[in-house]
């Protein structure tokens, strides 16, 4: 990622140098009136995401956007689930992601260009994940010296709200200046999140929870998921289902933030 950031660098600065130069306004050409711009992210299959964005020139200087991202539901791009989520070696090739974000972002060209230039940009964003199968072993303690143990396999939702502030640049290419080069350099959001987990569980033999350990076995089945770092399970709300063997959990509560980069081509119309 650091070698791909700066040979961006290298090639793309004395471009942002000439696009504050340019001299141009939208009734130079366009099919509808020069001021909507449809871009496509390049970059984001990388991380086999699939994004576009659509944007919209206010006045000199100041533009509007908004844009929409897709991951298909796959393994975790570019890390393992194992190291990232700390996923035991048996389940990660059933672990699977997915998600979709809105992100609706005012531009401001300093140098006053319409759509072109050096840009600052504040943005929201709203992010849905899907979870899926993700296994884990967990322990309830023992009857008669035998270890009370199964596994559990989860599913969830994860909604987040953000806000970020970032910069890039923007160019405008060919004779009518319709071709779009958009480098969003570097952007940063933060906000909170909430997920929601439901999981189906399995004592080792076919066993059925004691009575006397009922009233601590919820807590005891999602300790484990205590373990990864984003979570706080004490706003938890868990519902233990032991005739269907699931377990529920509501408003289980995360702080979030995460960085944004991207290179996209579009045209203006």
């Amino acid at each position: 990622m650091r070698r791909i950031f700066t040979l961006l660098l290298i090639v793309l600065l004395p471009l942002c140098l000439h696009a504050q130069k340019t001299k141009f306004t939208p009734e130079h050409w366009g099919l509808i009136d020069g001021k909507t711009m449809v871009k496509a992210n390049i970059t984001s299959p990388l991380f086999r995401n699939y994004s576009v964005a659509v944007e919209r020139v206010l006045s000199p200087g100041l533009g509007l956007q908004l844009g929409a991202n897709i991951m298909p539901a796959g393994s975790l791009p570019l890390v393992s689930a194992t190291t990232a989520l700390q996923l035991e070696e048996e389940w990660q090739g059933l672990f699977s992601l997915s998600s979709f974000s809105l992100t609706p972002e005012l531009r401001w060209y300093t140098g006053g260009g319409y759509g072109h230039g050096f840009y600052l940009m504040g943005y929201y964003r709203y992010e849905r994940y899907k979870i899926g199968n993700y296994g884990y072993h967990f322990e309830l303690g023992y009857q008669n010296g035998q270890p009370i143990d199964g596994t559990a396999v989860a599913t969830g939702s994860l909604g987040t709200h953000s806000l970020g502030l970032g910069l890039g640049a923007q160019w405008l290419f060919g004779r009518n200046k319709n071709i779009i080069l958009d480098w969003n350099i570097l952007g940063l959001h933060a906000g909170r999140g909430t997920l929601s987990v439901e999981g189906v569980y399995r004592l080792t033999g076919g066993r059925q929870i004691p009575a006397s350990i009922l009233q601590t076995a919820t807590q005891d089945i999602i300790e484990s998921l205590s373990d990864l770092p984003i979570l706080n399970l004490g706003s938890a709300r868990a519902e233990l289902d032991e005739a269907n063997s699931t377990i529920r959990l509501r408003g289980i509560k995360t702080p979030w933030a995460f960085f944004r980069m991207s290179l996209s081509v579009g045209f203006r119309f």
